[in-house]
């Protein structure tokens, strides 16, 4: 036997099934790669923005070596990412966003890319923050939306001068620059109806008593994608509301007390009357999550601050209160 002849055939036949199987590989690969697509909340399907797209193309260089391609961007406000490469066969990629689990997949170029790559929320991540009345409490902290008027002797009453102070939930006080503010309360608003106004940026959302079994906090754990209204006039049938911030992104659920406190006091040289709203509220802070209001850590924040009755604060006693809110 010629060995010098069968080593030549079996290194033509190597030669030959190497070649076909570059040709083969080759043949998968994509010219002009365009990637596009969108990354967005695989629960509420809204687009994510800012988020970290990093993305690694694999092609051919020569007859025995592949190389890669990588690059970085962010998912701009519409949640849109958009790329291209000359040429590739296989595509890594990988996506982060904190609030979110890390995303990573490897795909052929010729299957092409999805128009949407969903991102999971990380489970239990959320900040909370609760306020809960106490009593009659009635502080310069005390989240209280009102209408201060000079009733003083000398002042005309159609020419009362009139200061809207409300409240903001974000950084957890009042304000009197209504631009800070993410709720506050019309001047027309009597104790039979109140009138809530909202950041035009924001919106107030009404939750009515045929909507819940027992107590608005703890119930309705995900925030209606609904819309949101700039004011809204109270009919007596609301047991509480969704109030999405100024900023567009947090939401509050607030449990305004159903009647108008009326204190009055001197400051200097005049008469004040301040009539107003007390607040209970929870803010979910987090932007990431800011549709959820997990019922299990609103029970923990209630058993915490040790009080767990959300019954209303009985009127009697407090239609007015000589205090100076000081």
């Amino acid at each position: 036997m010629n060995y010098s002849k069968y080593i030549f055939r079996v290194y033509l036949t190597l030669s030959v099934l190497v070649v076909i199987s570059l040709l083969f590989s080759c043949s998968k690969e994509v010219y002009n790669l365009s990637v596009n697509t969108v990354i967005a909340d695989a629960d509420t399907k809204q687009v994510v923005n800012g988020a970290y797209f990093d993305i690694t193309c694999i092609y051919q260089n020569n007859i025995d070596k592949s190389l890669a391609e990588h690059k970085k961007m962010q998912s701009n406000q519409n949640g849109a990412v958009s790329l291209s490469f000359d040429k590739g066969y296989m595509l890594k990629v990988k996506v982060s966003r904190s609030g979110y689990l890390n995303y990573e997949d490897k795909l052929l170029a010729r299957k092409g890319f999805a128009d949407t790559l969903f991102l999971v929320k990380e489970p239990g991540k959320t900040d909370l923050s609760l306020s809960i009345l106490s009593g009659y409490d009635l502080t310069e902290s005390t989240p209280y939306i009102r209408i201060k008027k000079d009733i003083s002797q000398e002042v005309k009453e159609k020419n009362q001068p009139i200061e809207i102070w409300g409240f903001d939930f974000i950084n957890n006080k009042p304000t009197s620059n209504l631009d800070s503010a993410d709720i506050w309360i019309d001047p027309k608003s009597t104790n039979n109806s109140i009138i809530f106004k909202a950041s035009s940026n924001g919106g107030i959302y009404p939750v009515f008593e045929h909507e819940l079994s027992q107590s608005f906090f703890l119930e309705m754990e995900n925030v209606p994608e609904l819309k949101y209204y700039s004011s809204h006039k109270t009919t007596g049938a609301e047991k509480g509301f969704f109030v999405r911030c100024r900023d567009g992104i947090r939401v509050v659920k607030m449990i305004p007390e159903d009647y108008l406190c009326v204190v009055k006091y001197s400051d200097k040289d005049q008469e004040i009357v301040e009539s107003g709203v007390r607040l209970n509220y929870i803010i979910q802070k987090d932007t990431a999550n800011s549709n959820k209001f997990p019922l299990v850590l609103i029970y923990e924040l209630l058993n915490k601050a040790q009080n767990t009755s959300l019954n209303r604060v009985d009127k009697a006693g407090i239609e007015l209160i000589s205090e100076k809110l000081r």
